[in-house]
């Protein structure tokens, strides 16, 4: 009989060893957060400006006289109060699809900008190059994205300044 219960309670706590192991071990062998920052979402170019046309100018005609009657002025009656009317919630047409953009510096020297855009991208972040001119000299954005999801955009900002001590700026995206 004791062999029996010695039996039972091996079998038990293998059983629970076996749960364990099943539980806790995909938990240890899971990809880390940090590697999950970047997505796979693709986002559309940024769309031209629109250009509205300008209306025609007609040129304007020539008044016309005419005898102007004069009339006696009567004040107007109390208008009767009108029923307030309450607003009616109309819904929001939504624009085009909004994505963010991380601007991680914008440096007057190239070759910095150069070498910050291949240090974001061998910390796999989606880096690009963008040249701008700001009060008349030239300036070299340094930008990661676009990202669809913000709290991802969010995570990676915070990898950026945590990894390379810049303090980086979460933008819509196009702007």
């Amino acid at each position: 009989m004791a062999l029996e219960e010695r039996l039972k309670q091996r079998l038990i706590g293998a059983a629970v060893l076996v749960a364990l192991v099943v539980i806790f071990v995909p938990m240890l062998i899971d990809e880390p957060i940090d590697s999950k920052l970047v997505s796979d979402h693709t986002i559309p170019a940024k769309p031209p400006a629109l250009v509205k046309p300008m209306p025609e100018i007609l040129p304007a005609k020539p008044p016309t006289e005419k005898p102007v009657e004069r009339v006696p002025e009567v004040p107007p009656k109390p208008a009767a109060p009108e029923p307030v009317k309450k607003p009616v919630a109309q819904k929001e047409q939504r624009k085009a699809p909004t994505a963010w953009m991380i601007q991680v510096a914008s440096l007057t020297v190239q070759k910095n900008a150069e070498k910050l855009v291949a240090d974001l991208k061998k910390a796999d972040m989606p880096a690009q190059l963008e040249k701008v001119a700001v009060a008349g000299k030239k300036h070299y954005r340094v930008r990661v994205g676009p990202e669809v999801d913000f709290k991802t955009a969010e995570r990676m900002a915070k990898k950026i300044k945590r990894d390379f001590k810049l303090t980086p700026k979460v933008m819509r995206y196009p702007e």
